[in-house]
């Protein structure tokens, strides 16, 4: 009833027997609830938290429940400052991409950009710079699948360049499991001299070559999009801190899928990270290269192990439990 407060079902419990039994101490209040005492205590620091319990004015230290004609109003405000909050911030997201998009929509051809604007072009390019790159290769794929026209044409170039002791670093999104062609290409990948990791999520679509030129999408929908080629010797370096930045936190390709400290895998954890910043579930699938089936499966054990009645409570108990940082919601 009072969950889409953020309020868990155990705290709202205890609220409604203090209401009920206003001298209850901690252990009568298990014993009315019939769960255990500690239980009781973690949902009076959640309920203090809230403001709905206060100290009473007595002599003991015994906590007392606020009126909900009081502490309900006061919560259901501060709810509804925060949505208010959110939606500006969203707000003002989308008035920042749309302003990138349109400086993005004017660029043109100069001495540190190149733009090819078909998928031909982009293609034709990169295969060029990939037959003159003479020391790395990094790559970030952000799809699940590739096409078996695009591995095979992968894997040419992927067998001159190991062969001529080029190295080869290729960040991979961890649903490629899930597709056998393209899984398989990244273990002969692997198993062929380059290196391969798996991140729960991939920013964008990334050839950096020998640290000199850089490869990027020309817009954010990659079917038949061409590309962009940097240069700039700022740019370039920017884009290899992202790498670098991504290729340290993903887990190398054949390690044992281990859970964090928090019992949380890679997915889970992105999956929090991507909620506290009002993602929707579509949008996340797309982020994980997984599909909505899979996405929700994972949100139902997450809400349950955080006892959360939305999105937005499992962000802050996430916080709460130090699962998430604040650095997460940047």
């Amino acid at each position: 009833m009072l969950q889409g407060l953020g309020m868990s079902s155990t705290a709202e419990s205890v609220y409604l027997q203090m209401l009920r039994d206003r001298d209850a101490g901690p252990d009568r209040i298990a014993e009315a609830l019939g769960i255990d005492e500690e239980r009781v205590r973690e949902a009076l620091d959640e309920l203090s938290h809230l403001m709905l319990v206060e100290e009473s004015w007595g002599d003991d230290d015994r906590l007392r429940p606020v009126s909900p004609e009081v502490g309900l109003a006061a919560l259901l405000a501060r709810e509804q400052a925060q949505v208010a909050q959110r939606n500006q911030e969203i707000e003002e997201g989308r008035v920042a991409l749309a302003r990138l998009v349109s400086e993005l929509s004017n660029v043109h051809k100069g001495p540190d950009v190149e733009v090819l604007e078909t998928a031909a072009e982009a293609r034709d390019r990169l295969a060029t710079l990939i037959e003159r790159c003479t020391q790395e290769l990094c790559t970030f794929v952000p799809t699940r699948a590739t096409s078996p026209r695009a591995l095979g044409s992968s894997r040419a170039l992927s067998e001159t360049l190991l062969a001529r002791g080029v190295r080869m670093r290729t960040v991979y999104l961890e649903s490629i499991r899930n597709d056998q062609a393209t899984w398989d290409h990244a273990t002969w990948l692997r198993n062929n001299g380059a290196e391969v990791r798996l991140a729960a999520t991939v920013p964008v679509r990334l050839q950096i070559i020998d640290q000199d030129h850089a490869m990027v999408p020309l817009t954010d929908t990659e079917s038949g999009s061409g590309a962009v080629v940097m240069t700039s010797p700022g740019v370039v370096a920017a884009l290899m801190a992202l790498f670098t930045q991504a290729w340290r936190a993903a887990t190398p390709l054949g390690a044992d899928r281990r859970r964090d400290d928090d019992g949380l895998s890679v997915q889970e954890h992105e999956l929090l990270r991507l909620w506290a910043k009002g993602a929707t579930d579509e949008a996340a699938g797309r982020r994980l290269g997984v599909s909505l089936r899979t996405v929700r499966r994972l949100s139902s054990g997450l809400m349950e192990r955080l006892d959360a009645s939305s999105r937005f409570q499992a962000g802050a108990r996430a916080l709460d439990h130090g699962w998430l940082e604040p650095a997460d919601l940047s």
